[in-house]
């Protein structure tokens, strides 16, 4: 709960329902580890004061349930101690700077990567700008390295990249998504940065569709 409170990027993924989600789990875990508590305390208290001494004898069922309660007992605690690994990844994954910039689109619900490099103009004309869409793998895994060497040699003047929902620096859209949504997604993030082509699509793989 810590570490999604105190990580902005954290914080605005996850929004109110998982900080709401998250502080509700811990309320009901804090209640639940006092309720055990006192049951057991009164438990011991209501023996001694009926047998004038507190048991220490324990039946096989209970033997059994204690076994049983450690086991799960420890799931749990490996499922914890794996979502904050989770968590402190991704908190750490926001704390690196992003090539280009990130923008809000469908309304604000979610944020997805653009960089562009290059000059619009060449000689007092437009250009047209490489516009990149990735296939299986991240623009930066893949195409991009191929498209940045003919710009570093003269072959290109400008290209833009993208990391489509879910991969790279993008965050995941809400289910179901379509490829439609994806155009729809960065249609808007062009507009917002201001892009307007024209345009050369180099695509590879399933970002060809």
């Amino acid at each position: 709960m810590i570490i999604i409170v105190a990580v902005p990027r954290i914080r605005l993924e996850e929004g109110w329902v998982g900080i709401a989600s998250v502080v509700w789990a811990v309320l009901i875990a804090a209640y639940n580890v006092a309720q055990i508590y006192f049951v057991e305390k009164g438990k011991e208290e209501e023996e001694e004061r009926l047998t004038g001494r507190v048991e220490t004898r324990r039946s096989l069922f209970e033997w059994v349930s204690v076994f049983v309660e450690t086991i799960v007992l420890g799931v749990i605690a490996l499922v914890a101690i794996l979502l904050t690994a989770t968590l402190i990844l991704r908190a750490r994954d926001a704390s690196l700077e992003v090539p280009g910039n990130r923008y809000l689109v469908n309304n604000g619900k979610f944020e997805v990567h653009l960089s562009c490099v290059g000059n619009i103009t060449d000689s007092g004309s437009k250009t047209p700008t490489i516009l990149v869409e990735a296939g299986e793998r991240p623009s930066e895994h893949s195409l991009l390295p191929f498209i940045h060497n003919a710009y570093r040699n003269g072959t290109i003047d400008r290209y833009c990249y993208w990391d489509r929902p879910g991969f790279g620096w993008s965050d995941n859209a809400p289910s179901p998504h379509s490829a439609g949504m994806a155009t729809d997604a960065l249609s808007e993030a062009l507009a917002l940065a201001g892009e307007e082509g024209p345009w050369i699509l180099g695509s590879a793989g399933v970002g060809s569709i």
